[in-house]
């Protein structure tokens, strides 16, 4: 008991201790319900509904859009996420070849090293805001550090939820035997894995589904991220043993000219989506649910139902990492992690998410508290808020840092003017929101 009440107190975001609702159509996702009411109260959902009874002197706050789940991002590394696009050439069989490429040392992997060694907390903060303007409130991939607590939850380090952190493993076959018995020991404690397997298309990829066999990794808990190699008798397989499947298709296809076997997967298994990370893949989740919806409806017949892709961002990534009874839902007692997007030209509340651009999203709240969003809103939630301007795409948006890097209050304009500071030393271009 004292064990978790000192996790609970070191890496539980700042209570929002007000209570408000908004009115708007929910997309629970499970359900559509028009003219619905989000009530909030200290950073939790009281209800979620038609018929939801407010308490005289409750602010009311009418968004006229679409609220949904926070997004749940399984795949990314939030400290790449600074550095521009940048692609191999040629289409590459496996990870392992990009990675031994000279371009990518000298474009990549190289420069980040550079920038981190002075700057690994400003990586870390720009990574997280660019993940919370694409509406991501829950995410992986981040850096052992004061600096990623107090914007979007962080599931590998200090994952907000009173349970053992989720690991997150690139190489699971480069540990050392300690950390190779320590993921075996998570996976039968009941604590998710995430690991990258199969990361191409040629025998070397294929392989390691044998060799995650041998290490005995493959049970219940275990999220494989990618997949590209594996075969629909392989997901049979991980099926059985409830394993589950994260699938970032634009790195994927921009990066080996092919994607995991999703209309295989989803018969067997459960799949998130996720954008990887912005040099190859999407620069958030809603870009990477835009870039899948085209690439399903080039195929014959579509794959996916718009309604199964903000599944697959929201409600299944939450039941991947076990926190599904806190997040990915608008349910009553849920954490009060949400997005809200405008009612724009397609009345279908799915479609109308993944084909949102930055202008379209309104609010963007974790805990309650709106961290990002369209001022007049943000104000009308959270009047004495402490907000600063930021451009995204064009749009001006405001964001809410006041809360950032364990309550420290860094801003965004400082995070910026230092990142900038640092890239231009290196000589190094410094990416945006937008890709």
């Amino acid at each position: 008991m004292q064990r978790l009440f000192v996790f609970m107190l070191f890496f539980a975001p700042g209570i929002f201790a007000q209570t408000y609702a908004l009115r708007g159509t929910l997309v629970t996702p499970d359900e559509v319900i028009e003219n619905g009411v989000l009530l909030v109260r200290n950073g939790k959902i009281v209800e979620a509904g038609k018929m939801v009874t407010i308490s005289e002197g409750t602010p009311e706050v009418d968004t006229g859009g679409f609220i949904y789940p926070g997004l749940i991002d399984l795949h990314n590394h939030i400290t790449w996420n600074a550095h521009p696009r940048w692609s191999p050439g040629v289409r590459t069989s496996n990870r392992y070849e990009w990675q031994a490429m000279d371009s990518y040392a000298i474009s990549l992997s190289g420069p980040q090293a550079k920038v981190r060694s002075v700057a690994d907390c400003d990586l870390e903060r720009f990574g997280e805001v660019k993940a919370l303007v694409w509406g991501e409130t829950t995410v992986t991939g981040s850096l052992l550090k004061d600096c990623s607590r107090g914007l979007a939850r962080n599931l590998d380090y200090g994952n907000d939820f009173g349970k053992e952190s989720a690991q997150y493993r690139v190489f699971p076959f480069e540990l050392k035997p300690e950390d190779e018995a320590s993921v075996r020991l998570a996976l039968k404690n009941g604590t998710p894995v995430l690991m990258h397997l199969a990361e191409g298309t040629d025998a070397s990829a294929t392989r390691e589904l044998r060799m995650a066999r041998a290490h005995a990794y493959l049970s219940p808990g275990l999220i494989i991220i990618h997949g590209v190699g594996l075969t629909e008798r392989d997901f049979d397989e991980l099926g059985k043993m409830e394993v589950g499947l994260v699938w970032s298709p634009r790195s994927n296809i921009e990066l080996y000219g092919r994607t995991a076997n999703v209309a295989a997967a989803q018969k067997y298994i459960v799949i998130a989506i996720a954008p990887d990370w912005s040099p190859s893949g999407s620069s958030g989740m809603i870009p990477e649910l835009h870039y899948a919806a085209i690439w399903n409806d080039q195929q014959t017949p579509p794959i996916f139902t718009a309604k199964q892709l903000v599944q697959m961002a929201t409600s299944n990534p939450a039941k991947l990492a076990r926190i599904d009874d806190e997040v990915g839902r608008l349910a009553k007692n849920f954490l009060a992690d949400y997005v809200v997007i405008r009612r724009g030209s397609r009345n279908d509340p799915y479609e109308s998410l993944i084909y949102s651009s930055t202008e379209d999203i309104l609010l963007v709240s974790v805990n309650g508290r709106p961290l990002f969003g369209d001022e007049s809103l943000m104000r009308k939630v959270n009047p004495p808020a402490k907000l600063e301007s930021v451009l995204v795409c064009g749009v001006p948006k405001t964001l809410d840092m006041s809360d950032s890097d364990d309550g420290k209050g860094i801003t965004f304009a400082s995070t910026l003017q230092r990142l900038g500071d640092v890239f231009n030393f290196f000589k190094l271009p410094l990416s945006d929101f937008c890709r």
